[in-house]
């Protein structure tokens, strides 16, 4: 089992060593994990910032960048011995203009997966409880949906990212604020979305994160996961999106049972931002 989204407390609003998070990997039996610290972009906000031996430094910072791929390539050599291969990755919040956001280290730093994920519309996070109604007292249900999925397709566009993390990511408050229709929005949006993705050689993660709080669907949710599917796109990867050592690895295994069901034969193993296809047939 592979957990390719974990955020260890460099991301400022999680916490656990490196450490701490892969022993508890090891214990659950996985094979891969990649840590996916947030590289949140939008200066507008207060959240431009990462945890480094306990001091906040400015995400656009390339010293954050040095010491995070040195902690996760010694992370690699301790634990590959015992069976844990340690992946650098990394979670890009994307914007628009988004490259002078990023830091000067960035496209030289050895990463093996990049995430991209849209958690603002308008400088509004949509994704952040007590702020997330902000946005959507602003735009109604299909005014969203249309930002949202252009942002997403210009995401994929940017060809910054491998894996597009839960793309249905506005259903965590939006649900309850639109009601049911909002896991409606992606229709009018998945054949150009599909066609972007194929076209970039992009993918998608199935998110278990829902399903630690009490939802019975991961992101995206079943019925998105099968359009994926029927459509083509066949780069696929599971991220518990833990943000604690506890929750590495959970729901890892309903995931991957899902897929199956689904018709998905295999997921992908990322290494030097390079997809293998593993199988996950019994």
């Amino acid at each position: 089992m592979f957990d390719y989204h974990v955020h260890p407390n460099y991301s400022i609003d999680a916490e656990g060593s490196i450490e701490q998070f892969c022993e508890i990997a090891l214990e659950r039996g996985l094979q891969e994990i990649a840590f996916t610290t947030h590289l949140d972009t939008d200066s507008e906000g207060d959240d431009c910032f990462v945890n480094v031996k306990g001091k906040r430094v400015d995400t656009r910072s390339s010293v954050w960048l040095e010491d995070y791929e040195a902690s996760i390539k010694s992370a690699d050599d301790e634990y590959k011995g015992r069976g844990l291969r340690v992946r650098l990755g990394v979670e890009v919040d994307y914007i628009q203009d988004i490259d002078g956001s990023l830091p000067e280290r960035f496209y030289s730093t050895d990463f093996d997966i990049i995430l991209g994920s849209v958690h603002l519309i308008d400088h509004i996070a949509i994704t952040a409880e007590g702020r997330a109604e902000n946005a959507f007292k602003k735009y109604s249900m299909e005014e969203l949906g249309k930002k949202y999925y252009t942002h997403i397709m210009e995401a994929v566009e940017s060809d910054l990212f491998d894996i597009i993390a839960h793309i249905d990511l506005y259903r965590r408050y939006g649900q309850s604020y639109y009601g049911d229709g909002v896991r409606e929005i992606w229709k009018p949006y998945i054949a150009e979305l599909v066609n972007t993705m194929k076209r970039h050689n992009v993918g998608f993660e199935v998110n278990t994160s829902p399903l630690r709080k009490g939802q019975t669907q991961p992101m995206p949710e079943v019925e998105i996961i099968n359009a994926l599917k029927d459509k083509g796109v066949s780069i696929i990867t599971t991220g518990s999106d833990a943000h604690r050592p506890q929750d590495v690895g959970t729901g890892i295994a309903r995931v991957i049972q899902l897929l199956r069901e689904s018709g998905f034969p295999n997921i992908s193993q990322f290494e030097k931002r390079t997809a293998r296809n593993q199988s996950i047939l019994q």
